[in-house]
C-alpha cells in the first residue's frame, strides 16, 4: 500500500518531492523520492529507502551505465528489512536526468564532476545519520567511479561493495582510449557513433551468439532483460564522451599502485557473474583481488556466481541475485 504525503527532509541540499511506505510481504519500507542538489548546482533525481527506526547502517549505491537507482528497489527491500538504509541517485545523464535523450553522458568534464556528486550525497547521508556505519555499492560504470572514490575517500567509508567490475591490460586500453577519442571529434562529447556502440556493448554481446536481444550479454534471466529493455529510463546507447572518460578511469584504476594509498584493513567484497564479460568471464575480477591483496588490504572477500551475466542482482531464474543479497547482508552484518 502506497501513503503518499509531502515532507521535509532536513537536507541542506536536498529537495524532497514525496514520501511513501510500502508494506511487502510484512516488511515495512518507507521510500523517499526527492531531487538532489549535485556538483554545479545539478539537479538529480534521488531515492532514499528507509527502515522503521534507527537504522544499524547505510549502504550508497552507485549504479551502472544506462540504468537508474529504481532499479535497486529489491535490494533496498531486502536491506531495510536488515535494519540499512539504502540510497543513491541517477548519476549524470541517466534516468530521470536525461528527459528524453537516448544517449547516456555525463558531459565534457563529467566523471570528476560525477565524483564530486558521490561525496556530496555521501556527506549528506552522513549528516543526517550521524555516527552510523557507512557502506558503498558501486556496479559496472559505479564501480570504475566507487574505484576511484576510495582512492581518495576510503578513510570516511566503513566499506566498499565492488560489483560488475574489471580489468584490462593498460596497454589495450590507452589503444582504445585513442580509438574513441578520435570519434568524439565526429560526434561530439555527448553524441556517438556506431564504432563506439560497437565498441562498448556489442563487443560484449559477442560471447552470447546467437543472441535473442542486443543485451544478452547483461543477464541471462530472460524476463528481468526484458523488463530492462522495455524500461523507458534505462538509456539506449553511451556516448563518445562517457565511454572515453570510463576507459580512462578504468586504465587508472588498473594501474600497479592504484590501491596502495587505500586504508589496508577496509572491508571490500567483489562479487561478479561468472559469464560477466566486463569482468573478462571472471578472470578480471580475480585480477582486482590480487592487486588489492598484493597492495596489503587484509579484508577482502571475492565470489563469482556460477551461470551468472554482468547484472547479477536481476539473476532470479537462477537463484544468483537472492544469494548476492544474502552475502551483501552477510558481510555487512560482519563488518558494521
Amino acid at each position: 500500500m502506497y501513503i503518499p504525503h509531502l515532507i521535509y527532509c532536513g537536507f541542506s541540499v536536498l529537495q524532497t518531492m514525496v514520501r511513501y511506505t510500502t508494506a511487502i510481504r510484512g516488511i515495512s519500507m518507507n521510500t523517499e523520492r526527492f531531487t538532489f542538489t549535485g556538483s554545479g548546482n545539478a539537479k538529480l533525481s534521488a531515492a532514499i529507502w528507509m527502515p522503521d527506526g534507527q537504522p544499524k547502517a547505510i549502504l550508497q549505491i552507485a549504479h551502472g551505465m544506462t540504468e537508474h537507482i529504481g532499479r535497486y528497489d529489491k535490494l533496498a527491500e531486502t536491506l531495510t528489512a536488515q535494519g540499512v538504509v539504502v540510497a543513491g541517485f541517477d548519476l549524470r545523464g541517466h534516468g530521470r536526468n536525461s528527459g528524453d535523450a537516448h544517449i547516456a553522458s555525463f558531459g565534457e568534464g563529467g566523471w570528476e564532476k560525477a565524483l564530486e556528486d558521490i561525496h556530496l550525497f555521501f556527506a549528506e547521508l552522513e549528516k543526517r545519520w550521524p555516527g552510523v556505519p557507512h557502506f558503498m555499492l558501486g556496479f559496472s560504470l559505479g564501480s570504475f567511479l566507487l574505484r576511484e572514490y576510495l582512492g581518495q575517500y576510503d578513510d570516511k567509508v566503513t566499506g566498499a561493495i565492488i560489483l560488475g567490475t574489471g580489468h584490462q591490460p593498460g596497454l589495450v586500453l590507452s589503444i582504445m582510449c585513442a580509438i574513441v577519442k578520435s570519434q568524439i571529434k565526429k560526434s561530439g562529447f555527448d553524441g556517438t557513433t556506431p564504432l563506439v556502440q560497437k565498441l562498448s556493448f556489442e563487443t560484449y554481446n559477442q560471447k552470447f551468439e546467437p543472441n535473442r536481444t542486443a543485451s544478452d550479454w547483461l543477464c541471462a534471466d530472460e524476463a528481468q532483460l526484458d523488463l530492462y529493455i522495455k524500461d523507458e529510463l534505462c538509456r539506449e546507447h553511451i556516448s563518445s564522451g562517457l565511454f572515453w572518460e570510463l576507459l580512462s578511469a578504468m586504465k587508472r584504476t588498473g594501474a600497479k599502485d592504484a590501491y596502495q594509498s587505500w586504508r589496508k584493513d577496509m572491508p571490500v567484497l567483489l562479487i561478479s557473474g561468472q559469464e560477466d564479460p566486463v569482468g573478462d568471464s571472471g578472470k578480471g575480477v580475480q585480477r582486482v583481488d590480487a592487486a588489492m591483496r598484493k597492495a596489503g588490504m587484509n579484508n577482502v572477500q571475492m565470489k563469482l556466481f556460477s551461470g551468472a551475466r554482468h547484472d547479477l542482482l536481476h539473476e532470479e531464474v537462477s537463484g544468483s541475485a537472492e544469494e548476492a543479497r544474502k552475502l551483501m547482508v552477510e558481510w555487512m552484518n560482519k563488518n558494521v
